[in-house]
This record gives C-alpha cells, sequence and structure tokens, in this order.
C-alpha cells in the first residue's frame, strides 16, 4: 500500500498535474473540509514544484513531496537534488515594471503561513505551513 501522505514524480510540467489529486487525498484522509483553501494551496504547491523543474532541474529528474497535517496545520514538503536556490535572486514583481516570471514565489508567499528552504548535501529542502479548516 502506497502511502497517501507522500508521493514522487518526474520533474516535469506534465507530471504536476498528480498533484492535484495527491492534495485532494492528503485533505480528505485528514478530514480538511471542502474550501476555498484547498484551491489556494493547490495552487502553491503547484508553483513550489514548477520553480523546482523551471530552476532546480533536479539531476536525478525527481520531486518528493510529503505532507503532515496537525491541528489546523498543513505542512507540505518539497525536496529535490536539483541546483541549489540562491534566495539573493529571488525577483520580486514590480507593478511599476511589468514582468514575465517571479510571480510564483510571490504567490506561495501569499498563501503560505511560512515557506522555509534549506540546502543539505546535494538536496534543496523546501517546507510550507498553511492553515487549513479541519471542519
Amino acid at each position: 500500500m502506497t502511502d497517501p501522505f507522500s508521493l514522487e514524480l518526474e520533474a516535469s510540467h506534465l507530471s504536476l498535474r498528480d498533484i492535484g489529486p495527491w492534495l485532494a487525498t492528503v485533505f480528505d484522509a485528514s478530514g480538511i473540509g471542502e474550501s476555498s483553501s484547498r484551491v489556494s494551496i493547490e495552487l502553491a504547491i503547484h508553483e513550489l514544484a514548477a520553480n523546482s523543474v523551471d530552476h532546480a532541474q533536479p539531476a536525478d529528474g525527481r520531486l518528493r513531496l510529503c505532507a503532515a497535517v496537525t491541528g489546523d496545520q498543513l505542512v507540505v514538503g518539497l525536496t529535490d537534488r536539483g541546483k541549489p536556490f540562491d534566495p539573493e535572486r529571488k525577483t520580486t514583481p514590480d507593478e511599476n515594471r511589468p514582468q514575465v516570471r517571479g510571480y510564483g514565489m510571490m504567490i506561495i508567499e501569499q498563501i503560505a503561513t511560512s515557506l522555509d528552504y534549506s540546502r543539505l548535501d546535494e538536496e534543496n529542502i523546501w517546507s510550507a505551513h498553511f492553515v487549513v479548516d479541519s471542519s
């Protein structure tokens, strides 16, 4: 039996389609009711994974996600074996200077209550925290 709180997938945009159904399983298994926050959380996690595909470009071609729910907190972790993230190179959209890229991190940071990043050996480790309604 597979663990509903973990997902490993190919590091490709096509494979990111599996995130929505996986999160629905996590929500349902955790008793998280239907709400608009489910859609927002899915968007944030999808953006985080897309950033991994686009920027980290994992050498092994894989992304690993895991989830944990405690009370009203959902924590989703994403790991990859790609290029390290450099916070100094992170761009922030500027309303006075339109841009094509750089909105993903802003979206994630607006939806998540916190977003943490660390690098251990050759692995990027992300942890996104969300408040959820478990009614």
